[in-house]
């Protein structure tokens, strides 16, 4: 799972945590039972944790 963003304004108030949840349900439904989802804040990773996220490890992005 990527790609979840929420403008500086609105950050704080539930919503990608939401978006995710609502993600995973529709998800779980068409028979997945794994997920990965990846962030670079720990803000966002304590939100998605309260979802069952368990962090895995760390990554970084390499440009040759």
């Amino acid at each position: 799972m990527g790609g979840v963003w929420t403008p500086k304004a609105l950050r704080g108030r539930g919503y990608a945590r939401c978006a995710v949840a609502g993600s995973l349900l529709l998800a779980r439904a068409e028979g997945a039972r794994r997920a990965i989802l990846f962030t670079n804040t720990g803000q966002a990773a304590r939100a998605y944790e309260a979802l069952g996220f368990t962090r895995i490890g760390e990554y970084g992005l390499l440009v040759l």
